[in-house]
């Protein structure tokens, strides 16, 4: 057992409280009590304690889209290009060329990078070699969401609608609450543009039955919605709502290009939307243009935020994740209001692990729930003075802040530094694995 102490404790809870000088109770992979410093000390006998008066505590962070097999292509395509050219001729290339080992050092890399930056759970967009890459899971011990690659359209790492079924029920039965109960194993059909409606269809009802949270691109860019009136008639967002595929168990990534009608089909449905920002300013998709966040917020729609992949947001902070669809919101309807510092922050923690399905397990520092938590070092101009800490992890925070790092109940990141991982090491590899595929793909240096 042990106590996490913090100036502030930011709960996150169905109350929004904040504790000055507060505490969290550890024992095991569970939080036993959250309160005052000086009461929980003397209530639970804890010779270790974590944290101190300059610190802020809330809870692990929660990426909710993450392609973390793209982890060695940071920097490796060339700037400028939108999203239809970027994925055919860089991003598609890339992921078909890479090699089981090269899919496996990229995947620790992002843990390796999720975990400084206070993420202890995450939405991966889909392995190739899903058995060996989760090995890494040992190393930087994250609680994680993943999938296959899910499709049956496409002539790059093509696939049959058995083949990529298969594959996923295959992958579930095989991994599903291994890692100690860290890894959960979810559905990842790419796009309705890329899948057959059998494959969909077939998909997303598998994952009803079983428990299982879907995530899919929909409205990602403008090509992807003209493309889908062209040969339907309808706008993706109303292709699944016909067809029967949306529900409350469903995450449509990006969402971007939506029209009023897809904002009303997603209400009645209950289906979540994961925006990640970056991704969309990188490529120039449309999102302060054509975005409707504001919209799906105020009409009740959960909303998270999600990184997307190294070489779209060219980081994995989740803060300035917040800080920059936060802005957006406000500045797109010019309503500063919208949403509030104290609100837009569950797009990251309770919100997100309600559409990873984990609501009941973290996103919140409440008793009963697993140690995932983070300790946030105020010694710093973005933090001084500091008076409404909402607004300070909103517009001020980013993940340079993030000090310590528990997932359930085990501490990964101590003075920023992860444990037991070789850091010089792992740089070295990920960039000698990064130049061989670039050379394999030939992608020339830019400069």
């Amino acid at each position: 057992m042990f106590i996490v102490r913090g100036r502030f404790v930011v709960t996150v809870d169905d109350f929004n409280r904040v504790l000055r000088d507060g505490a969290v109770v550890v024992e095991d992979n569970r939080i036993v009590d959250v309160g005052y410093f000086g009461d929980l000390k003397k209530k639970h006998r804890c010779d270790t304690v974590i944290g101190d008066e300059w610190k802020i505590v809330l809870p692990g962070l929660v990426n909710c889209h993450y392609h973390s097999r793209e982890q060695l292509s940071q920097t490796m395509f060339p700037d400028g290009h939108g999203e239809t050219t970027w994925f055919n001729n860089y991003c598609l290339p890339y992921h078909a060329a890479l090699t089981p080992e090269e899919e496996k050092t990229a995947f620790k890399l992002a843990l390796y990078a999720m975990a400084l930056n206070g993420v202890t759970t995450f939405a991966d967009g889909g392995l190739l070699y899903p058995s060996s890459s989760l090995e890494t899971l040992n190393e930087v011990p994250l609680r994680c969401l993943t999938s296959t690659w899910c499709w049956d359209r496409a002539d790059i790492i093509p696939k049959t609608t058995d083949e990529a079924f298969k594959e996923l029920t295959h992958l579930h039965h095989e991994l599903n609450g291994g890692y100690g109960g860290r890894l959960s194993i979810c559905a990842t059909p790419i796009s309705v543009t890329t899948c057959s409606e059998n494959l969909l269809r077939q998909v997303v009802e598998w994952a009803r039955e079983n428990g299982v949270k879907t995530f899919i691109h929909v409205s990602s860019f403008r090509e992807e919605v003209e493309k889908t009136l062209s040969s339907w008639g309808v706008t993706p967002v109303q292709y699944l709502s016909e067809h029967g595929l949306l529900n409350r168990d469903v995450n449509i990534l990006h969402g971007i290009h939506l029209s009023m009608d897809d904002v009303e089909r997603l209400v009645a449905s209950g289906a979540g939307v994961v925006s990640c920002p970056y991704s969309s300013l990188k490529k120039g998709k449309g999102l302060s243009v054509s975005g409707v966040f504001p919209e799906l917020l105020e009409r009740g729609v959960r909303v998270g935020l999600g990184g997307d992949g190294a070489p779209s947001a060219q980081h994995v902070d989740m803060l300035r994740t917040l800080s920059l669809f936060t802005g957006l919101c406000r500045d797109m309807r010019m309503n500063a209001s919208l949403p509030l510092a104290k609100d837009a922050v569950r797009a990251v923690t309770s919100t997100a692990a309600d559409l990873l399905g984990l609501g009941n397990q973290i996103g919140s520092l409440e008793k009963g729930k697993k140690a995932d938590i983070i300790l946030l070092d105020m010694r710093g101009p973005d933090f001084t003075p500091l008076r409404d800490v909402f607004q300070a992890l909103v517009f001020s925070a980013t993940g340079a802040a993030v000090d310590t790092v528990i997932v359930d109940g085990r501490v990964v990141v101590e003075g920023r530094k992860v444990k037991g991982v070789d850091a010089e090491k792992l740089v070295k590899e990920s960039e000698i694995a990064a130049e061989n595929v670039a050379e394999r793909l030939g992608l020339q240096r830019p400069m």
